[in-house]
Parts: C-alpha cells; sequence; structure tokens
C-alpha cells in the first residue's frame, strides 16, 4: 500500500505515516495539498494531512484540501509535538523551518533571524547540506541527517500536539470514539444563517467539535463551513439532525466521513 505524506522523510506526518502505516510505501510530497491530490488521483490509498494544532488551530491548506478534494476523512490522529533545535555546529547564522513550526517557537525564535521551508523535515535537510542553517524540527529528522542536537523542547508550550488526519477514496463509519466532518454550503447569507444551520445538532444533543470557515473563492464574502462533530453518521440523533437541516434547505451537505479519533501521545 502508498500512503502519501508531506516530506521529506521525518517530518512530522511521515513519523504519524510510519506509526500508523509501518509496512506501506511512503510517498513524499512538497506540499500538503499534492497528498489531497495524490489520494484522489488513487497514486496513493491513503494521505496522512495535519488539521488541527493546540497551539495555532486549523491548517488552511489542509481544511482547503478537504473542501477541494472528494475525500474521505477515515482516522484522526494526535502526536505530541515537541521540537529541537539542530545544526551541523554552533556556527549558524539562520534558523529556518515550516512557519507553523516558527510560530510554535516564537519565545524561543525571539530576535533570531529566520526562514521558512515547506516542512520541517526539508529544513533539517537543507541543514545538513548548509552549515550556516539551524532547523527546527523533530529528534528523529535531526538524527536522521547527521545534525548536532542544539537544544530540545524549544516550543512555546510543552503540551503540544497536532491533530493528523488519515484520507483515502473510501468510507469509513467508525463505531466507537466517532467524530463525523461535513462541508457545508450556505445557499444564501442573512442574519442568523449560522444560528439556523447549528441548531438542529444543538437540538439533539450532538456537541460542535470544530467549525472553519472558508472562502469560496467564486463571490466576495461567500464562504463554505467545514465542521466536526462528536457523533457517528449513523446514529439515530444524527440522522434526525440531517433531516431538520435539509427541511430548512439553507446549505448544502456533504459528508465527509465518521471516523475514530486515535491518540498516539
Amino acid at each position: 500500500m502508498k500512503v502519501a505524506v508531506l516530506g521529506p522523510e521525518y517530518s512530522y506526518s511521515y513519523i504519524v505515516g510510519l506509526k500508523v502505516f509501518p509496512r506501506a510505501r511512503v510517498v513524499l510530497c512538497d506540499q500538503i495539498g499534492q497528498v489531497f491530490r495524490e489520494v484522489e488521483a488513487g497514486s496513493a490509498e491513503k494521505g496522512i494531512v495535519p488539521i488541527e494544532n493546540i497551539n495555532l488551530g486549523h491548517l488552511r491548506e489542509s481544511v482547503d484540501g478537504l473542501l477541494e478534494n472528494n475525500v474521505r476523512i477515515n482516522y484522526s490522529y494526535t502526536m505530541a509535538i515537541h521540537h529541537c533545535l539542530a545544526a551541523q555546529s554552533q556556527d549558524y547564522k539562520v534558523i529556518i523551518s515550516k512557519q507553523e513550526a516558527l510560530d510554535q517557537c516564537s519565545a524561543f525564535l525571539a530576535g533570531k533571524k529566520v526562514d521558512k521551508r515547506n516542512s520541517t523535515s526539508k529544513a533539517m535537510e537543507d541543514a545538513s547540506k548548509d552549515p550556516a542553517y539551524a532547523a527546527i524540527g523533530s529528534i528523529e529528522a535531526a538524527i536522521y541527517h547527521g545534525l548536532e542536537i542544539l537544544q530540545e523542547n524549544i516550543g512555546n508550550n510543552a503540551n503540544n500536539a497536532t491533530r493528523f488526519l488519515e484520507i483515502s477514496l473510501k468510507e469509513t463509519l467508525a463505531q466507537e470514539n466517532a467524530r463525523t466532518s461535513f462541508v457545508l454550503s450556505p445557499k444564501g447569507d442573512y442574519a442568523g444563517l449560522l444560528r439556523n444551520v447549528l441548531n438542529p445538532f444543538a437540538d439533539e444533543g450532538i456537541n460542535l467539535a470544530q467549525i472553519e470557515s472558508r472562502p469560496t473563492q467564486m463571490k466576495m464574502g461567500e464562504r463554505f463551513f467545514y465542521i466536526e462533530l462528536d457523533c457517528n453518521l449513523q446514529e439515530e440523533r444524527m440522522q434526525r439532525a440531517l433531516v431538520d437541516l435539509e427541511r430548512l434547505d439553507i446549505v448544502d451537505i456533504r459528508s465527509l466521513g465518521s471516523y475514530q479519533l486515535v491518540d498516539l501521545r
């Protein structure tokens, strides 16, 4: 089986992929959007994408990927994130990493010169080739690239964690510890729209776990809603809520599947 992840080797997505699919062939992607395209094209049976960080919230690229691609969510994995600083020596000039990792280490980086890379593992790779760079990323990536670990646990939050989604073209319907994601496309815009959209779920006692609003890029002010609900798609209360929402005829509803929440910490 092929699993697409954001590379190079020993990015956090890669590490999750190894934990979940230790025997799979890993397809390394340069961008999160490429992971979605590999799965949608059938070039990889599964994909691993980061969706939410405990400090920074949802990752825009992944939310957009869910909105724009015909994929299903099969699992959600939460993994602890402990960033280190690594370089060939102490004589580095610039610290490099993915923007999200730089943001998560902002206190440590105050007053230091930084530059962005597409992934933390790409930063480690570049640091292994150029002594002017120090990289922020996983300890595993630093060891893989033969770098000296200059400092561990440099993140702002000792409880830092990121949630990753396993995506594929196949539907799964988790029964235990289940969450269901939807893309909701409003048919119009008026005061109280979002309240009316969410009321059917609240009336059934279904917890709204996450919500994200993203522009459709078709018309100014027009937006999609990505929501996550703590309930299985097949539960009677979820079915009743969806019937009530459809009766209102205020949004188009696309299910991204029900999936199990797995904690890898």
